[in-house]
């Protein structure tokens, strides 16, 4: 082999791992911009979940209200194969038979508290709690669950809905 053909045969294995190269950067671009446009739905989907089995528990509450006769503390206990032993707990309803706290000092976190028992973070990101009193409707309190985003959810404790606002 000659000397020129040697030091062609290198530049063109050269130009082929250049090649190589770009086409597996424009591959990892192309990941990343679909993962991170995913990413966004997968949390809003997470969301939703979250609100949706937070809505599951208010009913399952109140329907315990009505076969404990109306009290105004409903006794849940949770199955856990963990904590085998747990004796329950109470959670204050209202006279409608839904989940609330009444005014007390941050009655919202009170109400995700009783209704969750979980800490407010959903995905490593905080849920911010707001307490919206409607001085129109006699004083109606709303609790509003978001996540920095802007994704909300919010519960009525005089009605029991719980209303889904998830940006796009």
């Amino acid at each position: 082999m000659s000397r020129q053909s040697a030091i062609e045969k290198r530049e063109k294995s050269l130009g082929e791992q250049v090649i190589i190269v770009v086409l597996l950067a424009a591959m990892m671009a192309l990941f990343l911009y679909y993962f991170f446009k995913q990413s966004d739905e997968l949390s809003q989907a997470g969301f939703g979940n979250l609100a949706h089995n937070f809505s599951a528990k208010i009913t399952a509450i109140r329907a315990q209200w009505y076969m404990d006769k109306q009290p105004q503390l409903v006794f849940v206990r949770e199955n856990t194969s963990q904590n085998a032993s747990n004796q329950g707990y109470g959670v204050p309803v209202n006279t409608k038979g839904w989940v609330d706290v009444g005014d007390a000092k941050a009655g919202c976190e009170k109400i995700w508290q009783f209704v969750m028992g979980t800490e407010l973070v959903f995905m490593k990101q905080p849920i911010a709690v707001i307490s919206v009193e409607d001085a129109e409707h006699n004083k109606a309190r709303r609790c509003r669950y978001s996540l920095p985003d802007g994704e909300f959810f919010e519960y009525h404790p005089n009605t029991g809905k719980v209303k889904y606002n998830l940006q796009n």
